[in-house]
């Protein structure tokens, strides 16, 4: 990797030069105000974005619907307003020097939230109408709605996401996009792969939802842009930016059955300076989670949870083309589940807990050129994460670990707008990453002696990539192309490195069939290399089993062919705005990831050592989304999924040769979801949403033991049904989880707002009624909805 690092540095100093070399300096201020309207009912729109288009400069609209933006530049602008819930609008200024402007722009509602701006497409801004790639939005709205807490909530409700419960102990839980398990999906942060392996164990669970401006899902291969593991798809979470004064405080209490509490305070402000040269967001939030028994066998269903999160993200300006932009979050988590909750770990029967602290930011600096129709970025990222866990039982001493985790990224991109590119107008990106994870994993006794080491890794994979988008009016065509070279050096076997390159290609492709109508086409090839990888650092643990896994040194690169096509149209019939989606999709896995079980040892461990599956997979299957708005006042939203997602021939999925399986497991063949809302007098909001999951078949790993080896313990649990003798597969029961929620808000004064909520999670109580109990209890057969019925109650205050 010695040639790659020198490559990358040489390159990044000759960005760095460029950079400070088409910066230039201002020209003397020029005020711009104006005011934003509704240009239906006239009322004035607050927290509306201002930007002068082609520069850093932006702000937003106050709560009377002002704004008022220094410091723009002489010259010809265009100035756009855009914003959740309303439709963008351009207007084009000329500037001139000494001379103040008063700019006003009534705008329409996006009721169905269609005409929002994107990054996640080719990773730059662009409307997500003319983007060749559908892309899902998660606003805040949705948060709100659906009473996300946190990341993990929200997510379902997109078509081809779900969120599964994975550990009857620890809660461990995963996302899974069109099918597929979740180390297949990427979790980026502003567009940055440091979202690690460790962090996807439990990371969803930890994102407050109040420092998200929005999440962006694209489905199917995305290797070509954003590197490996975005097989399924990728998911971008946008952190919130200051662009005006704002602020907010708010807490919620929620009963788990009506008994155990889950608590939560969160908190939010930004700030910004008069000259809007400089801001800072700052958000924190805490969580106090109590563990809940299901079955009365004084072992955990749901986990015990304490959290604390705080960060922030900031901006300067140095010159109206340039903008440096830091971000810090710093996530602190307890989690446990088990039985003795008033014990230390190694003295409960069973005990799954872990201490996470997770320390991440970012630096980024973009700059235009004085033309601006040039983007420079240079940006690094970095993720640090310090695990203590036990996952044990018997009052094993020695089921300590301590896990370390580093995951950096740093690259630069370049985007540049043509007036014309061979033959029509065009965005060429060009960029390179480098990234560099260090992983270790070791199991301490209770002295904090340690004892095994389980993983020590360190993988470094470099990038480089182009893409360029042709907009040929009714057609838009984009071509990618990505190039990865990965080094992966697993110092625990002394095996030396796994390494190599892996080139993958995109093709998108839109037609407008009318203004309102478009067909979607794409190929794409993706990757995952062969490190370790998210559910691999859980330890699921028993007295019956504990589970570690080891990569085979014959293990390759899995790879994938994407194909997805889609037709959406959104028209307005009568007073109603509609929209509706198909999505088709086809995924072939080449080389699939699969496990060989070894026998258990003396301590109750078993070892699955991945390797190869080589006749791979094939997953297919259709989404759809339809959402519907006959005014502001009332809003519905409907999506479904309806697949396949099987082997070429059957594999092995647990211990015994004879439990093989073509199907990928827990992957139900129709799943969807449904959100709806209702305005009253303004003040009152009501809304009720839920997801479906249809029947799955789910592994359960039962005491595979002859009656006359088991000892007495065994023999009971088994007797008294406390869990199953052998191994199987179950198909699940269909589940329906719906919520309602009513907010109301009370207006104290101009600049303050206090409103009041309550509702009810999971209405019908829709949950698991088959959970294995005691000691022996298979912790990993688990399925359905994460928490039972769940009232809640909350407030807020603030100017939001």
């Amino acid at each position: 990797m010695n040639s790659l690092n020198k490559y990358f540095i040489i390159i990044s100093l000759i960005l760095f030069n460029s950079v400070f070399l088409f910066a230039t300096n201002d020209k003397p201020p020029t005020m711009l105000t104006g005011h934003i309207k509704d240009v239906k009912t006239g009322e004035d729109i607050p927290a509306i974005t201002i930007l002068v288009k082609g520069t850093t400069l932006g702000t937003a609209s106050d709560l009377k619907g002002k704004y008022n933006l220094k410091n723009i530049p002489i010259g010809k602008h265009i100035i756009r307003v855009q914003g959740i819930g309303y439709k963008a609008s351009e207007k084009e200024i000329t500037v001139i020097e000494g001379k103040s402007y008063n700019l006003n722009f009534t705008i329409s509602e996006d009721l169905l939230e269609l005409d929002q701006v994107v990054v996640s497409a080719n990773r730059n801004e662009i409307s997500r109408a003319e983007t060749p790639v559908i892309i899902n939005s998660i606003s805040p709205k949705i948060f709100e709605t659906t009473q996300s807490i946190t990341i993990s909530e929200s997510l379902s409700f997109t078509p081809g996401l779900r969120i599964e419960t994975n550990c009857q102990n620890c809660g461990f839980s995963q996302l899974r996009m069109n099918g597929l398990d979740g180390p297949y999906t990427q979790i980026l942060i502003n567009s940055r792969p440091v979202f690690s392996g460790l962090a996807g164990v439990y990371g969803l669970e930890q994102i407050p939802t109040s420092m998200i401006e929005r999440v962006e899902v694209i489905r199917g291969g995305g290797s070509a842009l954003f590197g490996g593991n975005a097989i399924a798809g990728t998911v971008n979470l946008i952190t919130k930016e200051p662009l005006n004064n704002t602020y907010q405080i708010g807490t919620n209490l929620a009963l788990i059955n009506n008994e155990k509490p889950d608590k939560t305070i969160s908190f939010n402000t930004s700030l910004v300076s008069d000259d809007y040269k400089s801001g800072i967001f700052l958000f924190g939030l805490t969580r106090d989670k109590d563990h809940w028994d299901a079955n009365g066998d004084k072992y955990s269903e749901v986990t015990q949870i304490e959290n604390s999160s705080i960060g922030f993200r900031a901006y300067h300006r140095p010159t109206h083309l340039s903008k440096i932009s830091l971000e810090f979050h710093n996530l602190n988590e307890y989690r446990r589940g088990g039985n003795d909750f008033n014990k230390m770990a190694h003295e409960a029967d069973i005990a799954e807990q872990l201490k996470h602290k997770i320390i991440s930011g970012g630096l980024t600096y973009e700059t235009y050129t004085k033309s601006e129709k040039t983007k420079y970025s240079i940006y690094s990222s970095t993720q640090y994460i310090d695990r203590d866990s036990y996952y044990g039982a018997e009052q094993d001493p020695n089921a300590y670990g301590r896990t370390n985790d580093l995951s950096t990224s740093f690259g630069f991109q370049v985007a540049s707008n043509f007036d014309k590119a061979l033959f029509a107008p065009s965005v060429l990106t060009v960029g390179s990453e480098y990234n560099i994870g260090a992983l270790n994993d070791k199991k301490l006794g209770n002295t904090n002696t340690p004892n095994t080491q389980i993983a020590d890794q360190l993988s470094k994979t470099g990038g480089i990539y182009a893409q360029n988008q042709w907009d040929l009016n009714k057609v838009k065509l984009l071509l990618g192309l990505r190039y990865d070279y990965y080094d992966i050096e697993d110092k625990l076997d002394n095996t030396g490195s796994t390494s190599g390159d892996i080139l993958n290609p995109r093709i998108n492709l839109m037609y407008d069939i009318a203004h309102n109508m478009q067909v979607r086409l794409s190929y794409a090839k993706g990757f995952r290399a062969p490190q370790i990888f998210d559910e691999d650092l859980h330890i699921e643990a028993s007295a019956a089993r504990r589970i570690i896994h080891k990569n085979s040194p014959d293990l390759t690169p899995e790879k994938s062919h994407s194909v997805s096509s889609s037709f959406d149209i959104n028209k307005k019939i009568g007073n109603w705005e509609t929209y509706f989606l198909v999505e088709g999709f086809f995924t072939k896995l080449i080389d699939p990831f699969s496990n060989e079980f070894s026998d258990r040892d003396t301590d109750g461990t078993v070892t699955y050592l991945r390797t190869n599956a080589a006749e791979g997979a094939i997953v297919k299957g259709v989404n759809f989304e339809t959402k519907f708005a006959p005014s502001s006042k009332y809003f519905l939203q409907i999506g479904m999924t309806m697949q396949e997602s099987n082997y070429s021939k059957k594999l092995q999925w647990g211990e015994i040769e004879t439990s093989t399986s073509d199907k990928l497991l827990r992957s139900p063949n129709f799943y969807g979801y449904f959100i709806s809302s209702l305005k009253v007098k303004k003040k009152l909001k009501l809304s009720l949403n839920g997801t479906y999951t249809g029947s799955m078949y789910a592994p359960h790993h039962g005491l595979n033991i002859a009656t006359n080896e088991a000892t007495i313990q065994e023999l009971d649990a088994i007797n008294n049904n406390d869990i199953l003798q052998y191994e199987s597969l179950k198909k699940t029961k269909e589940f329906f989880d719906m919520s309602c929620k009513a907010s109301y808000d009370i207006i104290l004064s101009s600049g303050l707002k206090f409103q009041i909520s309550a509702g009810v999670n999971n209405i019908f109580n829709s949950y698991q009624n088959d959970f294995d109990k005691g000691i022996y209890r298979d912790a990993g057969y688990v399925y359905g909805p994460s928490n039972p019925l769940t009232t809640f109650v909350g407030i807020k205050l603030g100017n939001f």
